[in-house]
């Protein structure tokens, strides 16, 4: 497996323009009422400059150490009241909040709505699987596809019946892409909008029992993208992270 050279490529310059974007404008409000705290001064959720998908751009120039982003436990979808570095993860059963995204009211819709679906091996077709004959991905996800296969049976007949195989397995590769461990596991603003680097700026920490903090690890030049490291080896990114351009 080899990483998509799509992670390479310097992306276009970030403008002013992104900061006229209604669904970045919506997704701040929310953010704001939520508690999470960060300048937007400093800091632009944006579709320019970056990567792929939603990503920040710094707007300024950035200290290494400085803190970005301070995010409470009521701005993290499917929180538990442990504490915020109670790790719930499941080994890769992603059930809890899979069912979480489904459930979510609607007070949560400007913060769903910036999350990139993910293309997790499971739910490509069966002919964009074939790619993975050979490799050490196609054991794990062929042992995938019946774990989710007996989660959605075991599911109570109303919520299977309102969420079928194919959405059950397209929500946990949601959840799988973008969850962290904080708060017995959780989707929280801002970690899941930087997008991945070789050479990350960003790093994401729980502070005390009350925060998840965003810290840059190095100084951040103004226009640059904020970035993070996430997963392992390239197979764990494919499985957890990447489409079927990374193969």
């Amino acid at each position: 497996l080899a990483m998509s050279r799509k992670r390479k490529q310097r992306p276009p310059p970030f403008t002013e323009a992104a900061d006229g974007d209604p669904l970045a404008a919506t997704l701040a409000r929310w953010l704001k009422s939520r508690g999470v705290v960060w300048s937007s001064a400093r800091v632009a959720t944006t579709r320019e400059g970056v990567v792929a998908g939603y990503g920040c751009v710094a707007l300024q120039p950035l200290r290494r150490g400085e803190e970005l982003f301070r995010v409470p436990r009521a701005a993290c979808l499917g929180a538990t009241s442990a504490g915020a570095d109670a790790d719930g993860t499941d080994g890769d059963c992603q059930r809890r909040l899979a069912l979480a995204l489904l459930e979510a009211t609607a007070d949560w819709a400007p913060f769903l709505a910036m999350l990139t679906p993910a293309r997790c091996p499971w739910v490509w077709s069966e002919s964009e699987r074939r790619l993975l004959d050979g490799t050490e991905l196609e054991p794990v996800v062929e042992a995938k596809l019946r774990a989710l296969a007996e989660e959605h049976a075991s599911l109570p007949q109303a919520v299977a019946e309102a969420c079928g195989a194919e959405r059950y397995a397209e929500l946990c590769a949601l959840a799988a892409s973008h969850a962290n461990p904080w708060w017995g596991g959780c989707i929280a603003p801002f970690n899941t909008t930087l997008n991945w680097a070789r050479r990350p700026n960003v790093s994401f920490e729980p502070r005390g029992s009350k925060w998840v903090v965003g810290v840059a690890t190095r100084r951040i030049r103004a226009g640059e993208e904020l970035t993070q490291a996430y997963g392992g080896a390239t197979a764990d990114l494919v499985y957890r992270c990447k489409c079927l351009g990374s193969v």
